[in-house]
């Protein structure tokens, strides 16, 4: 396992600095160090105050660190003052093949200074010279440069500036630009443009979110420019996915969970197709009703029905056996999934279902074997709940799960004018999902 250190400041909402680079470094398969320069005391609405870690201690740890462990990669963020930078300056791995990406932060979001004038001059003249990448946005560009940086082409001019205190290439991004938001990197070779499109909204972090991506992909062996690309693909993509731990205020990103919802997205596409060549194997014709069958699972905690996966196309038969038309997808079915969605509201240990066809047997054979049946009368449902897409379905499920306190395995009901009667089947997982079935129907 590689290790990677951070030295940065502490945000105990874990939406830059120590705490989201470390999160960074794991969900990318590398082993995290930190040394916190300071304790950032700040939420979503900004930086209220900053407490510097005493030089001893930072002096401790630091010696600590080099002492103990190998280091693969460093990414330095807030630095704070010149003791801290000096201090750095030994801890730094002597082979300049070992990636060093700086993120010379100036200032927070909201303008709290966040390193002093004799510690920027401190970094520039000691630490760039040792640094794989430098990162500064347009702001912290100007301050380096003393002039402001406001277009593309002062950003190039910037790079080549930078260059020449020692960095291996520097990267200037521009999310502050006019027009669409643009990053450049420039190794002294060649100018790498990255453009996207801007997303309207305050993100904390960003900044620590790339240099930390892009440290990782050093660490990994990308070559500067693709480090540079893979970490600018993952940055937007987390941005996409990006939300709010409060009312108001910023907005915050994890690689984390990022990587866990693909993770579980994966997991739900395995159990689907495990379930499908099981279900095709016992051939449980007789439970696919006259509206074809679908079967839908979803992820831990599913926000809507784009968080479970089913069927496209519905099952059916054809000449006696099982018929799929498809491979599951997420999306791929509004019935089954408003039903899961809906009942996970009370019972989130529930994330499978399945329609299946009426049958007083099969009801009759679900009660003898201890399967919790509920029987919903849709002749209740009120006349504007019927007409309106789709609320017959939440109206069902609401009225089920208020009514009793047990998860239901089954709710049915005996259909109304136009609708087919059918038993909903609900399990923790589609492999439950379809055991039950067998019971129900053999």
């Amino acid at each position: 396992m590689k290790n990677v250190l951070t030295i940065a400041g502490f945000d105990q909402t874990s939406g830059a600095g120590i705490t989201q680079d470390l999160g960074i470094f794991f969900s990318l398969g590398l082993h995290g160090l930190s040394l916190p320069t300071c304790i950032v005391v700040q939420g979503p609405n900004g930086v209220k105050d900053v407490y510097p870690i005493p030089d001893r201690q930072f002096q401790a740890m630091a010696t600590s660190l080099r002492g103990d462990v190998s280091i693969n990669g460093v990414k330095i963020g807030a630095a704070l003052d010149e003791p801290h930078v000096k201090i750095l300056s030994n801890l730094l791995p002597d082979n300049r093949e070992t990636p060093v990406v700086i993120d010379p932060i100036v200032a927070a979001k909201n303008g709290r200074r966040l390193i002093t004038e004799t510690g920027l001059k401190t970094l520039i003249a000691s630490i760039f010279p040792k640094a794989t990448v430098v990162t500064p946005n347009l702001d912290e560009a100007s301050v380096i440069l003393g002039k402001t940086v406001k277009t593309p082409e002062d950003m190039v001019a910037c790079g080549k500036a930078i260059l020449k205190a020692g960095p291996k290439a520097v990267v200037v991004k521009g999310g502050h630009l006019q027009g669409e938001p643009t990053d450049i990197l420039f190794d002294g070779k060649e100018t790498t443009v990255w453009k996207k499109k801007r997303i309207r909204r305050e993100i904390h972090g960003t900044g620590c979110m790339f240099s930390s991506l892009l440290t990782a992909f050093l660490v990994h062996e990308y070559s500067i420019k693709e480090a540079f690309l893979a970490a600018e693909r993952l940055t937007e993509d987390l941005i996409k996915e990006s939300y709010r731990i409060s009312e108001e205020g910023y907005f915050y990103a994890s690689a984390g969970l990022l990587k866990s919802r693909l993770a579980a997205k994966w997991s739900v596409f395995r159990a689907l197709k495990e379930a499908k060549e099981r279900f095709c194997l016992l051939n449980l014709v007789e439970c696919i009703p006259e509206v074809q069958m679908n079967i839908g699972y979803a992820v831990e905690a599913p926000n809507g029905t784009e968080d479970v996966a089913a069927f496209p196309g519905r099952i059916g038969r054809h000449e006696g056996k099982v018929y799929f038309k498809g491979e599951p997808d997420f999306g791929a079915s509004s019935h089954v999934a408003r039903l899961i969605v809906n009942l996970a509201k009370y019972h989130p240990s529930l994330r499978a279902c399945a329609n299946v066809r009426y049958d007083r047997a099969f009801l009759k054979r679900a009660r003898d074997k201890g399967l919790h049946v509920v029987f919903f009368d849709r002749k209740q449902e009120p006349g504007r709940i019927k007409q309106t897409e789709g609320k017959s379905l939440d109206f069902l499920v609401d009225r089920v799960a208020r009514s009793t306190e047990n998860p239901p395995d089954i709710i049915y009901d005996e259909g109304d004018v136009g609708k087919e009667p059918i038993i909903r089947l609900f399990a923790r997982d589609p492999l439950e999902l379809i055991n039950k079935m067998e019971m129900i129907a053999r």
